[in-house]
């Protein structure tokens, strides 16, 4: 082939190349708004790609105040608190609030009053919460449409009349009491929100349930109550209680897939989000523990069982056991009294421990503090949750940690009315 022929083909695949990459240019620039719609941005019909852009940028920061705390409540940072959810009024069988109840009586005192208005001056919603704890007054209330629509018509006068924003439901069943129950509380919440909501718009409800509730056979339908209120709080703690014949964390983050515990608050996050959607779910933490008597400290330990030896009859010695009493200890009372004698650190469940002896005994609580609640508010924050909350208000008791690290992690990205 001559050096001419050559040369020609050259050019002629030289043109042909300009060609066709302006002809790809020109449908690039056509379709640019097709492109960034469909690949980008989750608005696009059909598209299936999230966007970082979806994730929510502010966060619940919900807390319980019981009416016991009610004079140690000078401490809440109201700046960084976004729901204040005094707790709370019992309801009777027959729909009636009990209003002989000191929950009650507290809720209607100046000082709850003056606790409100502080809230809302802070932008912070108040809510009341409702509570069973029995199972028999909670069966024979669900059984009895009439005392529903009662505790619902009482409640939201109450509401009207304090001029807070909304309502918690927070009923305990222990155990299972079946589908026809499970259906029948899914029933009480939606009315309990359409009234709610029809009497005072922008009102909010939200119900607190075990965390354990979407892996075992309880009261609560998470799907159906997602749909019906405007939050879910995941009581994540009491994973082991004043009972516990082993001693484990108050609320493990991790250790059930490894075998460690019986349970954990990831895989119960999990769970949830099976079923129910990221963003109306706040985890529940806690700002207590529960100080246990044990043989020796550690992780996962027995519990400490003594014996004493008595005489019957003044002939044969018998051996007596008995187990000294393990109970719940607020965060405070357990940072300003225990002189601990040994301390640790538990990498499944993210929190730390401290040891004291007592009497020859050696007694240890497993105690959130700032280093684990970082880590597990930051848990939240990867899983996009709604936000997070704190059993209870006024167990910090003026120290100010636990708020500094709740306006470190959330002060910029705070959800408000």
């Amino acid at each position: 082939m001559s050096q001419i022929n050559i040369s020609n083909l050259k050019a002629r695949a030289s043109r042909l190349f300009i060609a066709i990459g302006a002809a790809l240019l020109l449908s690039m620039i056509m379709n640019f708004n097709f492109v960034s719609k469909s690949i980008i941005s989750p608005l696009a019909k059909d598209s299936h790609i999230e966007s970082v852009q979806a994730k929510h940028k502010t966060y619940e920061i919900f807390g319980f105040a019981p009416y016991w705390t009610i004079n140690k409540l000078e401490n809440v940072d109201f700046d960084v608190l976004t729901t204040f959810a005094y707790f709370g009024i019992p309801v009777k069988a027959n729909g009636t609030l009990d209003t002989s109840d000191t929950g009650y009586q507290v809720f209607k005192s100046s000082r709850a009053t003056t606790l409100f208005e502080k809230a809302h001056s802070h932008g912070t919603k108040v809510v009341l919460t409702l509570t069973q704890m029995n199972n028999s007054t909670i069966k024979g209330f669900l059984d009895d449409k009439n005392a529903q629509k009662k505790a619902i018509t009482e409640a939201v006068r109450l509401v009207k009349e304090r001029g807070i924003d909304g309502l918690n439901i927070d009923f305990e069943y222990t155990g299972n009491p079946g589908r026809e129950y499970k259906d029948k509380f899914s029933s009480f919440v939606a009315l309990a929100k359409k009234k709610l909501s029809q009497e005072i718009p922008g009102s909010r409800l939200s119900v607190s349930v075990y965390a354990s509730s979407a892996k075992a056979p309880k009261m609560y339908d998470i799907a159906a109550i997602s749909k019906s209120s405007d939050s879910i709080f995941m009581m994540a703690y009491d994973f082991a209680t004043a009972g516990a014949d082993v001693v484990i964390p108050t609320a493990p983050l991790y250790g059930y897939r490894e075998g460690k515990y019986w349970y954990d608050i990831a895989t119960a996050v999990e769970d949830f989000l099976k079923v129910m959607p990221a963003e109306k779910l706040i985890l529940g933490l806690p700002w207590y523990g529960y100080n246990y008597p044990v043989s020796s400290p550690g992780v996962k330990v027995a519990r400490y069982q003594g014996y004493s030896y008595y005489y019957w009859w003044g002939r044969r010695r018998y051996r007596a056991y008995y187990r000294p009493p393990a109970s719940a200890q607020t965060y405070a009372n357990a940072i300003n009294n225990i002189e601990e004698d040994a301390s640790g650190w538990d990498d499944y469940g993210k929190v730390g421990w401290k040891a004291y002896k007592e009497g020859g005994i050696w007694r240890m609580i497993f105690l959130d503090d700032s280093k684990s609640l970082k880590i597990k508010y930051q848990f939240a924050k990867e899983k996009n949750l709604a936000g997070v909350g704190m059993w209870a208000l006024g167990f910090d008791d003026g120290k100010h940690e636990l708020w500094n690290l709740l306006n470190l992690e959330f002060g910029n990205m705070l959800a408000r009315k």
